[in-house]
């Protein structure tokens, strides 16, 4: 699968931490499209280039965007989780159920 057209986009990171730590996890599986909206930590910073490891490239090519409008300019399908627990009823896929429902020929 070609990961070119796949972007992670982070909507106001809080912790440079976070922001590396990204990169990181990105790189380790092919991924090298981020994009950050509206990052509290000042970016690039010192923190955020340890965290990242060897991700320094991802981190030095991020698009930085004033609102998450402007970010999904080029975006056919987006996809977004959370790591907060809400307690509403939303139904929850699984990844190969959502494998099944993507158009990969899209942008």
């Amino acid at each position: 699968m070609n990961f070119n057209n796949i972007s992670f986009i982070l909507h106001k990171p809080q912790l440079s931490e976070n922001i590396g730590l990204c990169a990181r996890g990105m790189k380790n599986f092919g991924f090298k499209n981020l994009s950050l909206i509206e990052p509290k930590p000042i970016f690039p910073n010192d923190k955020i280039k340890a965290t990242s490891v060897g991700a320094k490239d991802i981190i030095e090519k991020a698009n930085i965007y004033p609102n998450l409008e402007k970010s999904l300019n080029k975006t056919d399908i987006l996809i977004a989780t959370s790591a907060r627990f809400r307690n509403k009823n939303i139904k929850h896929i699984s990844l190969q159920e959502l494998k099944k429902k993507l158009i990969f020929q899209k942008r």
